[in-house]
């Protein structure tokens, strides 16, 4: 079990979070430009309460990040750390709710997008579990509300796949004492960290003198591929022509609006490779068509879209949870009307950018950036993030079909924040289907309406399927 003191790389790394986790710790403000989203479970039936509390005190036991607090070093000399809560209290994390009748999908995504606004308290572990009983039909939900700098999609995924294979019997082995935690003070972690943290800069100084002289050489040695890694950084920084949409450019982004839909997987695959494609070069291409749509019908024109699409950098033998990925900033081709021609552009534009050398070029600035007051940071973060129109994810999940305490989960759906544009879409495959999270701006679009345009998205898509 990962303690105060614990460096080994248990679910979600080390203590110390990676430069990416603190950038978006540090650069959040909720909701207009935040980083905590949620991961919203339908189930076919209804644990009791008392199954659900254990099942988190199961997991609790197995994953004590989610016990752990974030700690900001007195000066900015590192990243913020993990250390445990010594107040830590499941009940503080855990809520219930009932639905009044006759409990839609309407009525639970209206609760899911109330408790995703709530901002998670930055004193405590930064996550909530809210149990959703009275959907109709017998079924209920889980929603879990939690800060991006525990863990991207694949982490929760990685996570999800462990607790859903874990059933009552498993959870009522655990005690209630598995999830408590120490009860030190922690008065002063702030200042031990910082300390902790220049101490280890000054003892790897050297390594980094040396890793700059190596680099210097090998520069000097291979100066073409040099200078072609500094053209792809230019290509990187440089932000796609805006939409200029005033759909796109407007709203606060603090009133959030949820929809979903689902749609065959094997369909949306068949019609990608259709046209030479991908899966998800189809899936985005729907919501490009819906959005073109829905500019339609409000007599705007839309023109290219810029979409930022998290690109995954997770390689085998990571370690589970945590985050690993890249930006990628690409103008979509969402003026094309033609579906086919639309996602023949989108993919020729995607392998350039998916091939460039600098992509993950942030990765490189990020310990320093880290390293400026937030009143620097902040800006920073935000003025990158609004360079998007839309922001698209893409989430695989399990092929085959999981339970949550014995009942068979019908859907996941993972809903993103807003970071810089009015719009979030997010696909999770589960066993066979495609299961699309759309968060928007309620004051840009009337959500009702555009999830009735994506969905005419997809059907155009889906139509370039053979047969």
């Amino acid at each position: 079990m990962m303690t105060h003191d614990s460096e080994g790389l248990g679910w979600g790394g080390g203590r110390t979070m990676t430069e990416l986790e603190a950038t978006m710790w540090r650069a959040n403000r909720h909701p207009e430009n935040s980083t905590q989203g949620g991961v919203l479970e339908i189930l076919s039936g209804m644990p009791s309460w008392s199954e659900v509390r254990q099942w988190h005190v199961y997991g609790l036991s197995h994953y004590p990040r989610f016990k752990q607090r974030v700690v900001e070093p007195a000066v900015p000399v590192g990243p913020p750390v993990w250390v445990d809560d010594p107040g830590f209290d499941l009940d503080h994390h855990l809520r219930r709710v009932e639905l009044p009748a006759p409990g839609t999908t309407d009525q639970l995504l209206e609760v899911a997008q109330t408790w995703a606004l709530k901002q998670l308290d930055p004193e405590r572990p930064p996550w909530l579990g809210v149990f959703i009983e009275g959907l109709e039909g017998g079924r209920s939900a889980y929603f879990l509300v939690v800060h991006h700098c525990l863990m991207d999609g694949h982490g929760s995924v990685q996570l999800l796949a462990d607790l859903h294979s874990r059933s009552a019997k498993d959870a009522a082995a655990v005690t209630d004492a598995s999830a408590a935690v120490s009860t030190r003070s922690v008065a002063g972690d702030e200042w031990k960290v910082a300390a902790g943290q220049a101490t280890g800069r000054v003892k790897g100084l050297p390594a980094l003198i040396t890793k700059a002289a190596s680099a210097t050489v090998g520069a000097a040695k291979d100066p073409g591929a040099t200078a072609r890694f500094a053209a792809s950084v230019g290509r990187v920084l440089a932000p796609p022509p805006a939409s200029g949409s005033p759909l796109l450019s407007s709203g606060s982004r603090t009133d959030w609006r949820y929809g979903i839909l689902s749609v065959d997987l094997g369909d949306l695959k068949a019609a990608g490779k259709a046209v030479g494609g991908t899966i998800n070069d189809a899936y985005v291409c729907a919501v490009l068509g819906g959005l073109r749509r829905y500019h339609d019908s409000e007599g705007v024109e839309v023109g290219d879209v810029v979409v930022n699409m998290p690109v995954s950098m997770r390689r085998e033998g990571d370690h589970q949870g945590g985050n690993k990925f890249a930006a990628a900033f690409i103008s979509a081709p969402s003026s094309i009307v033609d579906p086919a021609e639309r996602m023949q552009a989108f993919r020729s534009t995607v392998q350039q950018v998916s091939g460039e050398p600098a992509l993950d070029f942030f990765s490189l600035v990020l310990p320093v950036l880290n390293r400026a007051p937030a009143a620097v940071l902040t800006p920073l973060f935000t003025g990158m993030q609004n360079r998007t129109d839309v922001t698209v994810s893409n989430v695989p999940g399990p092929t085959k079909q999981t339970k949550f305490l014995g009942h068979p989960v019908e859907g996941v759906f993972y809903f993103g924040p807003l970071p810089g544009s009015p719009v979030m879409v997010v696909l999770h495959s589960l066993a066979g289907r495609a299961h699309v999270a759309v968060n928007c701006d309620g004051e840009v679009f009337d959500h009702r309406k555009l999830m009735s345009f994506i969905s005419d998205g997809f059907d155009e898509i889906l139509a370039l399927a053979p047969g």
